[in-house]
Parts: C-alpha cells; structure tokens; sequence
C-alpha cells in the first residue's frame, strides 16, 4: 500500500507541473486553474448556482463566493433572477465571460496538442485509455456493472491476438492455479495447432476488450459435424462479476445451437471451480474425472459435456 501511495504522489506531482496546473496566470489569464474550472461549469451549466457550484468541484463555499465576486467585478458573469422563485438567482455568462472561455478553451485544446504532439498514433491511444482508466477507477459511481459498460465484444483474430491470448493464459494460470512455465507451452502447442488447422467457417473465437485490449475470450472449435469442443474461455479477474464471461459463454453456446451440433465438450481441471459452476449452470455435465501430474501440480483433469437438444 505504501508504494501504491508513492506512486500515486509522484504522478500527482508530475502531471500538475507538466501541464502548469500550479500557476496563478493558468493558460496565461489573469485566474487559476480552479477560477478557470469554475468558469468552465458555469459556462456548461446555463441555471447553475453557487451551491452546486461548490457542489460540482467540491470546492469550499466560501471560496467560490469569493471568486464569483471576483467574476462579477469582471464582468465575465451576471446574476439572473429565477423565473420561478424571485428569491433564486442563477448565474450564467456574460458575452465577455462566454469570449473568454472560448479562448482558454481554444488555448488548452493547443497545450494538449503540443504535449502529445511527439508521441505516435500507438502511444497516444494508450495515453488516452489509461486515463480512461484512471477515471472509471476513482470515479464515484465506480462498480464492476460500470465498468462492463466500456467492455466491446467482437469475432475474430487481429494480428497480436493470439499472443496476447498465449501470454494471459500463462499468466494467469501461473498466479491462480500454481502452474509451471510448461503450461505455457501446452498453450502455444493448442494456439499453434488451432492455426494450423483454422477454419473461419467452423472454428469461431471471441473477444471481450477493454479500452483495446483483451480482457476475456472463448473459441468453439468443430470437431465433427455434429460435436464441437469449447476451448480457452477466460475472463480478467478484474471483470468477473460483471457479466462478460456469461456474455461471451451464452455467444458461444448460440453459434453453436444455429450450426446445430449435437454435442459440445470441454476439457478443465478441477481448480477452476468458478468457471465449472457457469458451465453446470449452463447444462454442462461432467462425464470423465482423471488424476494426473502436469504442469507441476497434482491435478484432477475433467471434461464436461452438454447435448442439445
């Protein structure tokens, strides 16, 4: 935890002085960043008061009473009485408030600019889905249902896919289930024989991604015409409980009802016992149970199979 809160300071620290968040003269105006934000919410915010003001940046009360006076000895924002309550007013821009704004805003779009200028295509997508990130995770309203929401499923392989499905198996499986390095190689061995012998017509994988990258999968492979095995189903331990992993289990159980395969198998080990009980609950039934010694654990190998109907 302690290195957690080192590391958090220290990007606090450099992004505030990167981006000059620290100067009185923010963007080269006469206010500070928190002026200019409140600017910004008043200009976003057509009947704001001073209250939900407050409210919005979690600003001090009086602070942002002080700097709403210091706006209106401006003449960047007025006072509006409320129509519906003559005790109310709201606050909005003036035509000189609403330039401004414009400008910093113009001004801030050219900072951001300048900064990633130097970076490429590649670098700058991760610059943005980390920050993404940063902000679904410290987020108030931050769930797992939330952060499904952002979760893009899609069919099929991109170049890099199968590696990176390679490298999340492996490790995975080491970090959950104590598996040596030679479960890596069983799993380039099944990813290297899966394209060897790819059929796009028959053999199906998909992907569940997040800010771009893949967070979970399952492929249904044909074996004959009518049985079909169900292979690599994973999902990121971060989006278990969000629903992904039933998603892309339901999409694969479809394909394989529309292309009316008698029978669909799989081949697990007892240790993953979270991902059983979604495929008993689905109607899979265990048909084989083996003990034996693999990837340097004692193992129980099973396999499950569901019959359609």
């Amino acid at each position: 935890m302690k290195n957690t809160i080192q590391q958090i300071r220290s990007f606090n620290r450099f992004y505030t002085s990167h981006i000059g968040m620290l100067k009185n003269n923010f963007l080269d105006s006469p206010y500070s960043l928190s002026e200019v934000r409140l600017l910004y919410e008043i200009g976003e915010h057509p009947t704001v008061n001073s209250q939900q003001l407050s409210e919005f940046l979690n600003l001090d009360k009086g602070y942002v009473s002080r700097v709403l006076k210091l706006f209106l000895k401006d003449n960047i924002i007025r006072k509006v009485q409320s129509n519906e309550d003559k005790r109310a007013f709201y606050i909005e821009l003036t035509d000189e408030g609403d330039q401004l704004l414009k400008i910093l805003q113009s001004k801030s779009d050219r900072q951001i600019e300048e900064i990633v200028h130097p970076l490429h295509t590649g670098e700058k997508e991760m610059l943005v889905n980390s920050m993404r990130s940063i902000k679904n995770l410290l987020s108030p309203d931050y769930n797992k249902a939330n952060l499904a929401k952002d979760v893009e499923f899609r069919e099929g392989l991109k170049p890099g896919d199968i590696g990176y499905l390679i490298h999340l198996h492996g490790k995975l499986y080491t970090e959950e289930s104590g598996y040596s390095q030679d479960f890596e190689k069983y799993v380039i061995k099944t990813f290297s024989e899966f394209l060897e012998n790819y059929s796009p017509e028959n053999d199906k994988i998909w992907l569940a991604e997040y800010n771009q990258q893949i967070v979970g999968c399952v492929a249904i492979l044909q074996r004959s015409s009518e049985e079909a095995q169900l292979r690599w189903f994973l999902t990121l331990p971060m989006f278990r409980g969000t629903g992904i992993g039933k998603k892309l289990l339901n999409t694969a159980l479809d394909y394989c009802k529309d292309k009316k395969y008698k029978n669909l198998y799989l081949l697990t080990t007892s240790f993953q016992e979270k991902a059983i009980a979604m495929y008993e609950k689905v109607g899979f039934v265990k048909t084989e149970s083996v003990e034996s010694v693999q990837w340097g654990q004692l193992l129980v190998e099973e396999r499950f199979d569901l019959t359609f109907n």
